[in-house]
């Protein structure tokens, strides 16, 4: 018979594997043995996929009741929006000021998308504003108040939005967060184009990573803009689609960058403030080092700029250029290229 090695380590150590499970998973290795009974009441976090039922609802209720005074280290919910005329029975908001309130270090909602229930988003607690032991922060397709207190998350290292509506008219609602994460190294926001956020200002000294993108939907008229102030910044991966103008400024740091992104060019009615944008665009990360490039990003530049800044520092180019598509930017490609007079290595993708 062979021997159990897991079963004699410690119990501390046990509860940090099953931490690594769905809360699930864990509380069926109860059966394994009467040591193992109730080892899943002790594992520092919750993670939960559903659909709801009341008997799930009611299992993550006393979960949480359990033993109040420990730390709650993780806290993961997948879940489905309810029916409007089934009502709403469960306390999702306030499982989640639970979790904040027993010290979670790590947050992630995400709701399961019904197109049906589009107006019926479940809005996060406003102490998720002020949490002071939260080190990442993931949601998905909820809603986030405006409120009315400064917003400090000091220990907050990676944050990711995805979809994300903002309740409220203050359009200074995402900066306002985003300045609240003093440690803020690594950020991911999916923009929609009815999230109230018209301008997207990141203003950040300590964020070293970036990711943006946006469909092209249509935007009803309105003009959307980016704008970047993050000295620190080293790796931006930009597909935004929706934004008009990408402001970047103080990318002195900037060492890599991924650009799939038309500048929202369906929408310009002024060549002249267009061509000026994605100038100053190419300007403010002429000191990257690695860039990647897609085609509509190459179709863009090349229908509105005659030239491109010179990029000093470049040695590293990837460039998508489907042949069968478009053999005119085949034909500029040598003229791009000279934009780039320290450049080593090249990968064309077609």
């Amino acid at each position: 018979m062979g021997y159990d090695r897991i079963s004699a380590l410690p119990d501390h150590l046990i509860t940090e594997i099953l931490l690594w499970l769905l809360t699930g998973d864990s509380v069926k290795t109860s059966l394994l043995s009467t040591r193992w009974r109730n080892l899943w009441l002790d594992v520092p976090g919750l993670d939960f996929k559903l659909p709801f039922t009341n008997t799930k609802a009611s299992f993550i209720e006393r979960f949480l009741e359990f033993n109040r005074d420990a730390r709650l280290r993780k806290f993961k919910l997948t879940y489905h929006r309810c029916k409007p005329n089934k009502g709403h029975p469960f306390g999702i908001r306030e499982w989640i000021a639970t979790a904040i309130s027993r010290g979670a270090q790590h947050l992630e909602v995400v709701e399961i998308f019904d197109t049906s229930l589009k107006n019926k988003l479940e809005f996060m607690p406003l102490d998720i504003y002020k949490s002071k032991t939260l080190v990442s922060l993931n949601l998905v397709r909820v809603g986030m108040s405006d409120p009315d207190f400064v917003v400090f998350l000091p220990c907050l290292k990676n944050m990711y939005l995805e979809q994300i509506m903002c309740s409220g008219k203050d359009p200074s609602f995402m900066e306002k967060l985003i300045s609240g994460c003093p440690v803020l190294e690594g950020l991911t926001v999916s923009r929609s184009f009815d999230d109230n956020v018209l301008v997207l200002r990141v203003r950040s000294k300590s964020l070293k990573r970036f990711s943006v993108w946006s469909d092209w939907i249509g935007t009803n008229g309105r003009e959307f803009a980016l704008e970047i102030d993050a000295p620190g910044l080293k790796y931006m991966d930009l597909g935004d689609h929706l934004s008009q103008r990408i402001v970047v400024k103080n990318l002195r740091s900037l060492f890599m960058i991924d650009i799939d992104s038309i500048f929202n060019a369906g929408s310009d009615t002024n060549l002249k403030m267009k061509k000026d944008a994605i100038g100053d665009f190419l300007n403010g990360i002429s000191r990257v080092r690695h860039m990647i490039i897609s085609q509509y990003t190459m179709e863009v530049f090349n229908r509105y700029l005659g030239s491109i800044p010179t990029f000093n520092n470049l040695y590293r180019l990837e460039a998508s250029c489907n042949t069968s598509c478009n053999t005119h930017l085949l034909q500029v490609l040598p003229d791009f290229l000279e934009s780039f007079p320290n450049l080593r290595h090249l990968t064309l993708c077609t």
